[in-house]
């Protein structure tokens, strides 16, 4: 762009049934300007101002987190691809697929197909740099106003929205990004996670600024501003030093923050103990080389090659044990798919599967 245009984030947000396998979640130039259209009529019947601006929408439906996340949102993509100059006029811009080749990775579906029930289109009301200190403030209060109660998508944009992509929408609804993240923090509250939410708010309000926030169960997260994710430190029941249900609490919490992260696509990754690992004694921690999980020397054991599984009530995994080669290791996997990574490393040692363990004098056995 020659110019940087005072630009209001809004979407189109459906409600859909799930989706068939052939399903699509992408637009070429003639359904995005079909779809475009329609959606900007409705736009304009809520908030007659929008007609002063400049309209972009963009090329698919996306996942909420997507445009929630530091990495891969598209609006910088969608003013790019727009084209406005300085002194551009008030229309629409519908970017479309060319060839059926996404022009830029953040445009299309982070997933294929996109996760969840609740689907976007991106949309950009762009001003000028002469409109924003004129129309901007009275036109994003009009927008914030109006919108959530009054946007319903009518019958003409959703019925082409299910011609386009095969879809089958329930309901859809313009709103705007300020509206999209109280939705999310609502439902993270009616399923009692909100205390949750910081993370995911700090990232889309203040990447530029450092910050450790304290959540539940005492776990920390510090921002790193390079990276623009979370590092969250972790640490094995040994080196935790309480009792088992403490655990299991900062456990929960460490599951729950980084579920909820990798939902919003924010990038997070863990840290070690640093003194542990500058000790580099025998028993120190050590990470997966892939990320998948920390691993706890527990010294030797002789016996074949075997592996079980340390299971909580209510947490459910806590960590795998496992004989190799008469060293005996605790592994702690950091994500769902680990646990698949995990049966695959014991299959290479020989080991067939993982024997269930309930026992809690087996659990009390790693700390």
């Amino acid at each position: 762009m020659s110019a940087a245009p005072h630009h209001i984030r809004l979407l189109a947000g459906f409600e859909v049934r799930p989706a068939s396998t052939d399903a699509r979640f992408e637009f070429d130039r003639p359904a995005s300007e079909r779809l475009g259209r329609l959606i900007a009529d409705d736009l304009a019947a809520c908030v007659a101002e929008v007609v002063d601006g400049h309209l972009v929408t963009g090329p698919a439906l996306l996942e909420p987190g997507q445009l929630t996340s530091p990495q891969h949102t598209p609006w910088a993509a969608m003013l790019n691809l727009a084209s406005l100059d300085k002194a551009f006029a008030p229309g629409i811009t519908s970017i479309g697929t060319p060839r059926g080749q996404m022009s830029h990775a953040t445009l299309g579906p982070y997933r294929l197909p996109p996760q969840g029930l609740f689907l976007c289109l991106p949309i950009l009301l762009a001003l000028t740099e002469q409109q924003a200190p004129r129309l901007g403030p009275a036109l994003e209060s009009a927008l914030e106003r109006r919108l959530f109660e009054h946007g319903g998508l009518k019958p003409p944009a959703m019925g082409t929205l299910a011609e386009l992509t095969g879809l089958d929408p329930v309901h859809g609804q313009l709103m705007t990004e300020t509206d999209l993240m109280a939705l999310l923090k609502m439902q993270l509250a009616g399923a009692g996670l909100d205390p949750f939410w910081p993370p995911v708010e700090h990232a889309l309000l203040s990447p530029d600024q450092p910050v450790q926030l304290e959540l539940p169960a005492g776990l920390v997260a510090d921002w790193n501003l390079e990276a623009r994710g979370w590092e969250i430190p972790f640490q094995t029941l040994r080196q935790a030093s309480v009792d088992i249900e403490q655990y299991a609490l900062w456990l929960r919490a460490f599951r729950q923050t980084t579920a909820l992260l990798e939902n919003h696509l924010v990038a997070w990754r863990t840290r070690l103990n640093e003194r542990d690992v500058e000790a580099q004694r025998v028993d120190s921690p050590r990470m997966d080389e892939h990320g998948g999980w920390v691993l706890q020397p527990a010294g030797r054991q002789s016996g074949p090659n075997r592996a079980w599984s340390h299971q909580h009530p209510s947490v459910g995994l806590i960590a795998c044990s496992a004989v190799i080669d008469g060293a005996l290791n605790h592994y702690y996997p950091l994500h769902a798919e680990a646990i698949g990574e995990l049966e695959q490393h014991f299959r290479d040692h020989g080991i067939a599967r993982i024997e269930p363990g309930h026992d809690p004098e087996l659990l009390r056995s790693i700390s």
